[in-house]
């Protein structure tokens, strides 16, 4: 049996990350090339999947920074890869009170939204936390403030603004 040679590892998009992914915008061209060559396990939470939503349509109807065909299409492509990286594992819940208290401790501790301290909880708690070592899974952002607060939690994380493109 052959085992590969790199550790793999799941790596969990944020929205800030993900509206990079699936529009164009300053950081773009990194980020995607990062997602469609790097490690096959991507997901994101629920949470950062209605929120890049929210932001296609905000850049859609309030900005004008997507046609309705470019919206359509960025819509798509997230939901159809959203549909298949969720397909086989389930995140935390977040309203399960162990969850929910984990969660706001972070709040409180870092300053952050529920939003974002529930991707640091998933990271540490949910479904791909039993990864160590270079296989732990690596938190994709443009957001320092999370990159921060998730790496002071001893999360391996990658800003995608301040650093280079992390090897497989």
């Amino acid at each position: 049996m052959n085992f590969p040679e790199m550790p793999v590892r799941a790596n969990l998009f944020d929205a800030s990350a993900l509206l990079k992914v699936f529009s164009d915008e300053p950081g773009s061209d990194r980020v995607r090339e990062y997602f469609n060559s790097h490690s096959p396990t991507k997901y994101t939470t629920p949470f950062c999947f209605y929120e890049t939503l929210n932001l296609l349509k905000s850049k859609w109807r309030y900005r004008n920074e997507l046609t309705h065909q470019q919206y359509s299409d960025s819509c798509f492509k997230l939901m159809a890869w959203y549909r298949a990286a969720t397909r086989f594992g389930s995140d935390k819940e977040l309203t399960e009170p162990s969850v929910l208290f984990s969660v706001l401790d972070l709040v409180k501790r870092h300053g952050l939204d529920v939003s974002d301290a529930f991707q640091i909880q998933s990271v540490k708690t949910g479904y791909f936390s039993c990864l160590i070592n270079e296989s732990s899974t690596l938190l994709v952002t443009a957001d320092q403030g999370l990159a921060a607060a998730a790496t002071a939690e001893g999360i391996k994380t990658w800003y995608v603004f301040g650093e280079p493109i992390p090897p497989d």
